[in-house]
């Protein structure tokens, strides 16, 4: 029988981010500006080590998972009444629709993994639009070995990949020359690290990229520009769905549909971002292909359009739930059932109701009790977010909880693999 094993290990003796010089890499070279969060490191070097046989099943799941749950979510592109499920405004559904017909459909996801009492790796989100963790998946291993972690395989190529295929949108042969935009919410520390460190490699690459706005790029003379600058390719971090009703917005939508600009993520993937794509596949599953409906059923746990699930059902089965905004991110509006006060549950069931009936999309899912990992710090729960480029697996970033719920405060560390 093969060994299936996780946990996280001690390093050493000690404290290794108490060494003030591994502590300053982790800003100085790797950008990581929010390390701490309410007063409390949220990113320790104790790595987690995955078995190889439990490592190749959150790859199978992960990768089984976009393709399957991705078909779902491309039927939104050509059946208006499919569409229609996701109450996306207008101009980010023609935004989508451009990204679509132009065949801009390159794409970084990270699938959210959690390891059930069964040991199946089961998907309870799917990050389509603009992941992130960049700056903690390329720090954490590396400064894991400066400490002195010398067992295993890192797996994890993410920033690697993703810099190499953002060279290759710029190098299309039908483009003439431009450069990146980086695309970020300018309030946020934490956004600007994670396009700051994309930044630094492509540089490295002799790639040229502009850390910009969202309202930045304008279309002008034929081309999207950057005060001048013409703009081949838009790494996004910053949420599609925000972008509804910019002003520059219409400029965009025809720099990609006359396909004189390429995005990563695609536009064409919000609908995979939205939490709302797992509930269709559920009410898709009984037609799908046949590996695609094994995938659904092992790696994906029932979800529902939370109009389809009566508030009284919710109420009465509250340790079975979990209800999810549709394009919640970050853990932000996230309810899980038996985490609630029994009180405060049929409240919380009420409003999410009432936010759904007044336009809001909210997903129900099945919770999925987990398995305790063993850590320096006592049992815990893992999610094992799987980074998957244009389909394929490229690394992990990986988080720790106390509980079942995963939030910024979540404890972040690096990820290793058992030697062959």
């Amino acid at each position: 029988m093969a060994r299936v094993a996780i946990e996280v290990r001690c390093i050493g003796p000690g404290d290794p981010l108490s060494n003030p010089v591994i502590a300053r890499e982790l800003t100085d070279r790797y950008l990581l500006f929010d390390a701490y969060v309410g007063g409390a490191r949220r990113v320790e070097l104790q790595p987690l080590v995955l078995s190889r046989d439990l490592h190749e099943a959150a790859v199978v799941a992960a990768e089984g998972v976009v393709a399957a749950v991705g078909r779902v979510a491309a039927r939104s592109h050509i059946d208006q009444r499919e569409r229609a499920h996701y109450r996306l405004g207008d101009g980010v559904t023609r935004l989508a629709s451009a990204s679509y017909e132009a065949g801009d459909h390159a794409s970084l996801m990270r699938v959210d993994l959690l390891l059930a009492e069964d040991g199946v790796w089961r998907a309870c989100e799917i990050n389509a639009d603009c992941p992130g963790g960049h700056n903690e998946s390329l720090a954490l291993p590396r400064l894991a070995r400066t400490a002195g972690f010398r067992q295993g395989v890192d797996p994890t190529r993410m920033l690697e990949a993703l810099v190499s295929r953002i060279g290759d949108l710029l190098a299309q042969p039908d483009n003439i020359p431009g450069v990146v935009a980086l695309v970020y919410a300018t309030a946020y520390a934490e956004d600007l690290q994670v396009c700051a460190v994309v930044r630094r490699a492509l540089e490295r690459q002799g790639v040229r990229a502009l850390l910009v706005s969202p309202t930045t790029p304008r279309f002008a003379n034929g081309e999207l520009r950057i005060e001048g600058e013409v703009v081949r390719v838009l790494y996004r971090y910053f949420p599609a769905e925000y972008m509804e009703g910019q002003s520059n917005l219409e400029g965009i939508i025809q720099a990609v549909r006359e396909r004189r600009v390429r995005s990563l993520s695609s536009f064409a993937h919000i609908y995979t971002q939205s939490k709302l794509s797992l509930a269709r596949a559920w009410t898709h599953e009984p037609g799908m292909a046949p590996v695609d409906r094994a995938i659904v059923r092992r790696h994906v746990p029932p979800s529902f359009d939370v109009a389809d699930v009566p508030p009284a059902r919710l109420v009465a089965e509250q340790g079975q739930w979990v209800l999810k905004r549709a394009y919640g991110r970050v853990g932000d509006e996230v309810l899980v059932g038996p985490l609630f006060a029994s009180a405060d549950w049929g409240s919380a069931v009420d409003a999410v109701h009432t936010m759904r009936a007044a336009g809001e999309s909210w997903v129900a899912q099945r919770f999925v009790p987990q398995r305790p990992v063993p850590t320096p710090w006592g049992p815990r729960f893992v999610t094992l977010g799987a980074y998957v480029l244009d389909g394929r697996f490229v690394g992990y970033f990986a988080r720790i909880t106390p509980d079942s719920h995963v939030s910024h405060e979540a404890l972040c560390v690096p990820v290793f693999t058992e030697s062959a």
